[in-house]
């Protein structure tokens, strides 16, 4: 078995026109048992302050029609959360009743924020904004439990060096400590993710393992973040070889909320 993408979007995501059918033939080329899809769900979003959420009952249900064309691979059903503490009730809701194997937890905007705009980094000042998205991130992991991995830990601050290439990920490191052994002490996943990651140097991947690992963190997910095929899975032997560099033995994955390792 390989170790399968455990971050994809298809065209149940805003921003996704990708169809399920062709990220599933992706997978069977690349001969996977498994297949996880992990679509958007944003509650009332920044962005015309509305739900950004897809009908999860269509979705399993066109699932459940794909695994009989492709009846070789085991059909996942995850979602990718965008935590809002105001917005407890319906996530909780939307976890109990949706069945899923997986749950990603997400950080995308908060405090009228949204983390993909520079623009937005600019009207409260850079330095601050990041300490902001670290805190709620912080707060996020703190107070919610039903969830098995943390996104992107580094979305936030990918937007701002972007922008300005001289900021360093260290300078949050007590931040990034305090995320980190809550997520070691409620036995969740940090997810590597990387389209974040390419948009950054290795050295930098390289520091976010180094310090989850002295920490004690066991638990890696590995994903791609694909919206389109073509990024299913891309460069996954890159950052298993960084992975194994900071001394992990396994990645995770998730199969009906539990965790499962494989080696590497």
């Amino acid at each position: 078995m390989k170790i399968h993408d455990q971050h994809v979007h298809s065209y149940y995501s805003f921003d996704s026109k990708q169809s399920i059918d062709e990220l599933l033939n992706k997978a069977s080329e690349l001969g996977l048992d498994y297949f996880v899809l992990t679509d958007h769900c944003d509650l009332n979003y920044l962005d015309g302050n509305k739900d950004i959420f897809f009908d999860v009952k269509k979705q399993h249900l066109e699932l459940e029609e794909l695994e009989k064309k492709h009846p070789h691979i085991k059909i996942l059903k995850g979602i990718e959360v965008g935590y809002k503490p105001n917005e407890r009730k319906r996530i909780d809701n939307i976890i109990k009743t949706g069945q899923f194997d997986l749950i990603n937890l997400s950080l995308h905007e908060s405090d009228k924020i949204d983390y993909y705009h520079y623009q937005d980094f600019l009207r409260l000042g850079v330095r601050e904004t990041l300490e902001l998205y670290f805190s709620r991130q912080y707060e996020a992991v703190r107070d919610f439990d039903d969830f098995d991995v943390l996104c992107h830990i580094d979305y936030g601050f990918k937007t701002a060096y972007l922008n300005d290439r001289f900021i360093s990920i260290n300078k949050y490191e007590s931040f990034l400590i305090k995320i980190m052994e809550e997520l070691i002490k409620k036995n969740k996943a940090l997810e590597i993710n990387i389209k974040v990651q390419e948009e950054l140097p290795s050295s930098h991947t390289i520091y976010l393992l180094n310090l989850y690992y002295k920490l004690g963190g066991k638990y890696i997910t590995l994903s791609s973040d694909a919206h389109e095929v073509g990024r299913f899975r891309e460069n996954f032997e890159k950052y298993i070889a960084l992975i194994k560099q900071s001394g992990f033995k396994y990645l995770t994955y998730f199969v009906n909320r539990e965790k499962h390792l494989f080696e590497i």
